[in-house]
């Protein structure tokens, strides 16, 4: 980390014993012609060997955060650091990889050729060149179909070069954007197993997705973006705390005298299928009602403490949605003024 590069609205950073290999503050971007900007005071930390969600709506301002993250956009406002270093110095540029949504490959390359080709845009020598593309295509099963043009690869064959293209200088962080899409069940677990070793490796990765329930099984920390602006940004476990009341999954073997309890009580209760989601106060609530539920000769054939899903957390949280189609009351008010409504 070179701290000359470091700006001086970034307090403590050099001090950290634990930095963000990924560093994001106050970064906003407003396209010429529109009135609002498009994301606003975007600020997050990714830190090495942590899978980063990064979800909100369509429109709500991933894809712009991402573009500006990977140097694809230059007029913007705020702190990009990657490594300490500023993402637009080609030291960060090194440290960097990315995988867009859409698979485009040059015509009249084969896979090896284009991973070639790449590793020696990144500095590589031709023989240095050559060798990492062979270990990339052999360690993602494609070196059998080396010769042939990845124009002509299935959706997550394309995946697999894309993801090989992005490690091939061996970045610290890699930066993907819904890199899931389009895949079918067998490709998507495939290439999830390929980021969990990744992320073994030390690897920060931040990604964009709109499957909820699948990256919620890797995620370490997320970033909640809504109408542009950030609702929550940290750890995956205080984001669901923030929603994780003392509530329980319950059956019983007579939920005819269990509700009447519940509303008896006057005890929090939502029915859900044969089941209910109760949200007992205290400890002692929860004790009395199972020894009404026993001198009744009911007891619980269930009793499951209720964790929230990374969907449950984000339809609670999310009302803006895109920028573009917001509320207008909604377009100036901070984010958790929003929340609250």
């Amino acid at each position: 980390m070179d701290k000359k590069y470091l700006p001086k609205d970034v307090q403590g950073y050099t001090e950290s014993t634990n930095k963000p290999v990924l560093f994001v503050k106050n970064l906003t971007k407003k396209y010429p012609g529109r009135k609002k900007p498009a994301i606003t005071n975007i600020s997050l930390n990714v830190y090495p060997g942590e899978f980063h969600a990064f979800i909100g709506a369509n429109g709500a301002g991933k894809t712009t955060t991402i573009k500006c993250l990977i140097g694809a956009y230059a007029n913007w406002s705020g702190t990009v650091l990657i490594n300490g270093i500023p993402n637009n110095k080609e030291s960060a540029k090194k440290n960097l990889g990315y995988i867009p949504e859409n698979a485009r490959f040059p015509e009249k390359f084969s896979a090896f050729s284009y991973l070639v080709w790449m590793a020696m845009l990144s500095g590589k020598s031709s023989a240095d060149a050559k060798r990492i593309a062979e270990e990339q295509l052999k360690k993602t099963n494609m070196w059998n179909i080396r010769h042939k043009s990845p124009n002509t690869f299935s959706s997550g064959q394309k995946k697999k070069i894309l993801l090989s293209q992005a490690l091939i200088h061996n970045p610290e962080v890699i930066v993907m954007d819904e890199p899931a899409a389009n895949l079918d069940p067998k490709a998507r677990s495939e290439f999830f197993n390929s980021l969990v070793e990744l992320k073994k490796e030390g690897k920060a990765i931040l990604i964009s997705s709109h499957i909820l329930a699948e990256i919620d099984k890797y995620a370490d920390s997320a970033t909640i973006l809504d109408g542009g602006k950030i609702i929550f940004s940290g750890k995956s476990s205080d984001l669901y705390n923030l929603f994780n009341k003392n509530e329980w999954i319950c059956d019983t073997t007579n939920n005819e005298v269990f509700e009447s309890i519940l509303k008896d009580e006057k005890i929090e209760f939502v029915k859900e299928d044969s089941n209910y989601l109760v949200t007992f106060p205290d400890l002692n609530n929860f004790d009395k009602i199972q020894k009404i539920l026993v001198d009744k000769g009911c007891a619980f054939s269930l009793l499951q403490h209720f964790k929230p899903t990374l969907q449950d957390v984000y339809d609670k949280l999310v009302i803006r949605g895109s920028v573009d189609t917001m509320k207008e009351e909604h377009h100036y008010l901070p984010a958790e003024e929003i929340v609250k409504k």
